[in-house]
């Protein structure tokens, strides 16, 4: 009987204790979701103190991203859309952008309504999508570019200037002549601590335009070409030290052609003709079996004047590169382009050769483009443009080099 009852205060027992376990069990659950946001609130306080970066060095880490990096980190949200489009952010951002190169060379622009943009991006060689320049209400043409602004024109002939980083944009005043794109060169300067920028526009006859961003309107200069020169060449020439180079040529019965300069600040041309390298970039008569100009184009690399010339010999196309020697007003040939690139055997566009540096993009008529560096003389081929692949030739594209700017006004 004793061990009866003694068995059954044994059992009773545990079950209160079980009781006041499972009790308090759940009280310290109760408590824990009652303080739970407490907790987290003292938390959140604890790590942002401890961990999370100031404000202004989280815009230093900010500014240091590539370029489309940045602008997808701009979708993220409102707060970080207005601290990279802030002012303050601009600035540190240019600082950084001064000690780094830019690493985008050449960029692509799909001129129909779409107005897409591609970049390639030489450190991890491979193409990059940039933001279309939708913003713009017409379809365009790239004419000129210089430090983050472009220079296009619309379907209405009129000049346009556009920052596509921050899709600001503005109409010119009509040019006083009309002049047709494809028979012009042009060019643009910017000055970089007043923003000025100038559009000069060089006609196929010599006479000269320039817009003054400063005085807002279109000035002409009458000028004659030097003696012997019919027409200057669209699209061909460069800017260097002041002076315009063009190829200018004698007539179309005549297949001699040579560079003529236009000083820019004494508004004069040169009165001398240096004759191109014999058999390059030469100008055929309409009774030729090719009565075609072979393509020639005038660029400026590293405070040089050079030419990218094709030569027609034994029916294929060699491309040859040569330095004007402006002592002497002779050319040097620095080199050719190797015979394995076999799409440029069909033709080189002129508009498709830009510089950045001392790389040098060619683009043939196919739109495969191969990078040349001038320092080392070494070739390289492009992965295809993916805004040009499946494209047939009628596929309107313009190649540039472009330098992407946060800061710089239209």
């Amino acid at each position: 009987m004793e061990s009866t009852k003694r068995f059954w205060k044994t059992i009773l027992k545990r079950n209160d204790t079980c009781a006041c376990s499972k009790n308090s069990t759940i009280m310290n659950l109760w408590m824990t979701r009652k303080n739970k946001g407490k907790h987290c609130d003292n938390m959140f306080q604890i790590v942002k103190e401890k961990y999370i970066m100031s404000d202004e060095a989280f815009e230093k880490v900010l500014a240091y991203l590539p370029l489309h990096a940045l602008f997808r980190a701009r979708c993220v949200c409102k707060k970080w859309q207005t601290l990279i489009s802030s002012p303050k952010f601009i600035k540190v951002r240019l600082g950084i952008s001064l000690m780094v190169a830019s690493p985008y060379h050449p960029m692509v622009l799909s001129q129909g309504y779409g107005r897409q943009c591609c970049v390639f991006n030489v450190v991890l060689n491979k193409w990059q999508n940039m933001a279309p320049l939708d913003f713009l209400p017409y379809k365009v043409t790239y004419v000129a570019g210089a430090n983050g602004l472009l220079c296009l024109k619309n379907c209405f002939e009129l000049f346009i200037i556009s920052n596509p980083m921050t899709k600001s944009w503005r109409n010119l005043p009509r040019s006083l002549n009309h002049l047709a794109i494809w028979q012009c060169t042009t060019h643009m300067f910017l000055d970089a601590i007043t923003q000025v920028y100038k559009v000069i526009v060089v006609s196929h006859t010599g006479v000269i335009e320039i817009f003054d961003s400063m005085l807002n309107n279109w000035i002409v200069i009458s000028t004659k070409l030097p003696y012997g020169v019919m027409n200057v060449r669209g699209g061909t020439g460069a800017y260097c030290n002041g002076f315009i180079y063009c190829i200018g040529d004698e007539g179309f019965q005549s297949k001699c052609s040579g560079v003529i300069a236009y000083d820019v600040q004494l508004g004069i041309w040169s009165s001398i003709l240096v004759a191109l390298p014999l058999g390059f970039g030469e100008m055929r008569s309409s009774q030729s079996l090719q009565p075609r100009c072979l393509s020639a184009s005038l660029i400026e690399c590293k405070g040089c004047v050079m030419l990218v010339a094709e030569k027609l010999q034994l029916g294929t196309t060699h491309i040859h590169i040569f330095e004007l020697q402006l002592m002497s007003l002779t050319w040097l040939e620095m080199t050719f382009m190797p015979f394995e690139f076999e799409s440029f055997r069909q033709g080189l566009r002129i508009d498709g050769v830009v510089v950045h540096g001392s790389l040098i993009c060619f683009t043939s008529q196919t739109g495969n483009m191969t990078l040349l560096d001038v320092t080392t003389r070494s070739w390289q081929q492009l992965p295809m443009c993916p805004l040009l692949m499946g494209k047939n030739n009628n596929f309107e594209f313009a190649i540039f080099h472009f330098i992407p700017s946060l800061d710089v006004l239209v």
